[in-house]
């Protein structure tokens, strides 16, 4: 059987129906997204959408901005059920999302990256505080079980790569190392290039299919107006234990990365 996965970075979730709407149109049977946002003790609108076109929905919790009321997650959605999720943590002491409150900032302007100062390395410092979360899923597919984890690194200038992103990447070397061998899906935003320490680690356990990627950020993506205007490669694809048919990049209207879209066989 065919698996059509979707990667994609929804930056901020401006677009929810929009990006629902795609994974329909495109009739994608899982998909992983990044930077689910919206308001503490409201429910994700991904959710509502998921609910109402018949996908299963998890959702793992990176942290919670108290300064702007806002969730700050990410989710798997697939059309068959999952029977399995667990959440891993990074960067926080009691394997839960962190609260962070304005005195516990070293800037204020987390979520929009406003430039406050211009030290060496200051963005990767203040995008420390935040808490990330791996979500680990297992899913019953017609032919089988099929394991799916996705995760997003903290972001740093320029996209040098950081101490949090290699640790990241040992964390998911190790849960796919350790676990059974279930055939398995693995695709992030990592921040980082293809060419990188973090990448390296991960194609330890698993297939990197975007290597030869020199660019996943949409048109309208900031970097590309001074800093990388021949674009950036940060979304990524790996596989364990499945046939590898073909991934693709499409551009988007509703976010500042593209459409990564992949098609895998299990068998």
């Amino acid at each position: 059987m065919k698996i059509r996965h979707l990667q994609l970075n929804t930056s901020v979730l401006k677009h929810p129906q929009k990006v629902m709407d795609f994974i329909t149109k495109k009739n994608v049977d899982v998909a992983c997204l990044q930077e689910i946002v919206y308001p503490i003790s409201k429910e994700s609108p991904m959710r509502k959408l998921s609910k109402k076109t018949g996908y299963n929905y998890e959702e793992g919790v990176h942290f919670y901005f108290l300064p702007d009321n806002k969730t700050v997650a990410m989710a798997i959605l697939s059309k068959w059920k999952v029977i399995e999720k667990t959440l891993h943590y990074y960067n926080t002491t009691s394997y839960e999302p962190k609260e962070l409150r304005k005195e516990k900032l070293i800037s204020v302007n987390l979520l929009d990256d406003k430039k406050e100062a211009d030290f060496p390395a200051s963005r990767g410092l203040k995008h420390w505080v935040k808490s990330r979360c791996i979500i680990n899923t297992l899913i019953d597919a017609p032919k089988g079980l099929l394991r799916v984890i996705t995760s997003h690194n903290t972001v740093s200038s320029l996209c040098t790569e950081t101490v949090q992103m290699y640790e990241m990447a040992q964390m998911v070397n190790s849960i796919v190392k350790h676990a059974k061998k279930y055939p398995t899906i693995y695709s992030a935003d990592l921040n980082i290039r293809p060419q990188s320490y973090s990448v390296k680690k991960i194609s330890e356990v698993m297939t990197c299919h975007t290597e030869d990627f020199t660019d996943t950020l949409a048109k309208s993506h900031v970097a590309k107006k001074k800093d990388f205007p021949e674009g950036l490669a940060v979304d990524h694809v790996f596989s364990i234990g499945l046939k590898h048919l073909e991934t693709k990049l499409e551009d988007v209207d509703f976010s500042e990365h593209k459409a990564v879209l992949s098609e895998f066989e299990l068998f």
